[in-house]
């Protein structure tokens, strides 16, 4: 029986993609349209926003995880919690740090996808 022999270079560079690409794809589509439809209700009226708010998502789904994004994107919308039940997502240092990740990461994205 012979063995086969593959070239390791390239079974390693795309062992290296592969995380890549399910990372990307990691985000369920509900997530993604409520996302959208959130975005598209900030700017009311214009269709080109269907387009651009799609885009702003899959930058963010790009540059994180899932379980990240549902992490740093709680800690920025709960930060408005007045009383008791906000101090848990406006005091600590570290939900300061994901909310502020979390505005630096949308504000990037939507820089990239043209939104004001």
């Amino acid at each position: 029986m012979k063995t086969i022999r593959l070239p390791l270079l390239p079974l390693l560079l795309l062992a290296a993609a592969c995380p890549m690409v399910a990372h990307a794809d990691d985000f369920p589509t509900t997530d993604r349209v409520e996302y959208v439809l959130e975005c598209m209700a900030a700017h009311p009226g214009k269709q080109e926003y269907l387009y651009k708010c799609s885009c702003t998502i899959d930058r963010i789904a790009q540059a994180v995880g899932y379980s990240e994004y549902v992490e740093i994107s709680t800690a920025l919308r709960h930060q408005g919690l007045r009383g008791p039940q906000g101090a848990a997502f406006r005091d600590p240092e570290s939900v300061q740090a994901m909310s502020n990740k979390y505005k630096a990461l949308q504000a990037k994205a939507r820089t990239s996808c043209d939104i004001q």
